[in-house]
């Protein structure tokens, strides 16, 4: 995996979705992991720290890692270059963004090339599918994509392969990558929406990784309800297995800041952003949530159990979750800090050994997720809390949201108690006022 090693050389590394990660003079990339001229691989290449080219070792072609341009050798078509920068500068810690979940109708290429760069999320996946999938079986790719998580069941020998997905473009960019990889005649490509289209035969495993940060913020558990009733089979397979969502309140008072500052990094500047709010009926910048990646050290209590997700159905029996709901719930603050928000997260046991927990903040060590990063629900007004502290808060969900079938309101309400005495209270939604709960 690494060819090189030392803190002045240059380091090689392959990833899911036959990638190539490059580091080198500070600087890292994400490349095709083979040549484009005979498929050498690449990551057995040679990396010029001065000029920032790579060699294949096949027949020596090189290429620019900036652009890929090939610059000697054999190779005409160019190496495809699907990320560079400084590493690891894509973000930071408490770095604000939009929440990606919100977009998902709007999702393009880069933001899906953004998900099969996502080693934590890649990773598991493939180590999943591969321990789920056996030979013969029939998938159903929900919400396929790009197709990886199609290919990587194929590859373990899947029979076919059904891959739905709402977006067309993207389906036949899947359609196209999995021709290109030999597996045309057993990828079958369905565009739509999954609550309005069929199967003609009930399959073996669902697969999904349609979780947003805290789980349910894609409807992820009615669409997979939904699928488990009308395409898998009596005792079939449902990947995801089990999926728990968490919130913990935080000191993150960089990111609080940003929001009444610049705003999101994605947002286009502060007039942008709030233009953006007003088109949402947003009544400030926190009737949101946002995509940051929020340090461990800056929580501030134990996590609570929000909501548990069974796919499958294993305990709860073949019935469908509730998509609306109200949960309670109570921390006992552990330490002195500013109180500006809970930070979400979810775990997944993706199948029977492999599990996926989004909770960590190493950005350099890669134990975080680029494409999920976690949820930041906000509070307007930072408030200094003690140990021993209490904030009490109920969380809410209202299914729909504008047409949007991906789409919810949420909403956060609570207050901050110092022994029985009230030091502030919070209420925020993503909705109208309305929709908080009484």
């Amino acid at each position: 995996m690494t060819g090189r090693t030392g803190a002045e050389e240059p380091v090689l590394e392959e990833l899911p979705g036959d990638r190539l990660r490059v580091r080198v003079a500070g600087r890292e990339y994400v490349t095709d992991a083979t040549c484009p001229h005979r498929k050498g691989r690449l990551v057995h290449g040679q990396v010029n720290a001065r000029t920032l080219r790579i060699s294949c070792p096949l027949h020596h072609s090189s290429f620019d890692l900036a652009t890929g341009c090939p610059a000697g050798g054999p190779a005409e078509d160019a190496l495809t270059v699907h990320r560079g920068g400084v590493w690891p500068g894509y973000y930071r810690a408490e770095q604000v963004w939009l929440p990606a979940s919100e977009q998902l109708l709007d999702w393009g290429e880069e933001f899906h090339e953004l998900m099969l760069d996502d080693e934590l999320r890649m990773t598991a996946f493939q180590a999943a599918i591969g321990e789920a999938v056996r030979p013969g079986d029939t998938v159903l790719d929900l919400g396929t994509g790009t197709g990886i998580l199609a290919r990587w069941a194929l590859q373990a020998g899947a029979a076919r392969v059904y891959g739905i997905d709402l977006n067309e473009k993207v389906l036949a960019t899947a359609t196209e990558r999995l021709a290109e990889a030999g597996f045309a005649d057993r990828f079958i490509p369905l565009a739509g929406l999954s609550f309005d289209l069929e199967l003609p035969e009930r399959v073996d495993i669902v697969i999904s990784e349609i979780m947003g940060n805290l789980g349910d913020n894609e409807n992820f558990s009615a669409i997979l309800d939904d699928a488990r009733e009308r395409f898998l089979r009596p005792g079939g397979t449902m990947l995801p297995r089990l999926v728990d969502s968490f919130l913990v309140p935080v000191t993150a008072e960089s990111a609080h800041a940003q929001l009444t500052g610049p705003g999101p990094e994605d947002a286009g500047g502060p007039s942008a952003f709030a233009a953006l709010l007003a088109a949402r009926g947003a009544r400030d910048p926190f009737s949101l949530y946002y995509d940051v990646i929020l340090p461990v050290s800056g929580h501030l209590s134990a996590p609570g159990l929000l909501r548990r997700y069974e796919p499958a159905g294993e305990r709860t029996g073949a019935g469908r979750s509730p998509v609306s709901y109200d949960v309670p719930l109570a921390f006992t603050v552990q330490r002195d800090g500013v109180f500006t928000g809970f930070k979400g997260y979810f775990t997944a046991r993706l199948s029977q050994t492999v599990a996926l927990d989004i909770s960590g903040d190493d950005i350099a060590g890669r134990t975080t997720s680029d494409s999920w990063k976690h949820c930041y629900l906000p509070v307007e007004r930072p408030v200094r809390v003690r140990r021993g502290d209490r904030i009490a808060m109920t969380f809410s969900r209202r299914s729909g949201r504008d047409g949007n079938p991906f789409g919810q309101t949420y909403a956060w309400q609570g207050r901050i108690l110092s022994g029985s005495r009230v030091v502030d209270r919070f209420a925020h939604s993503t909705g109208p006022a309305t929709d908080l709960p009484e």
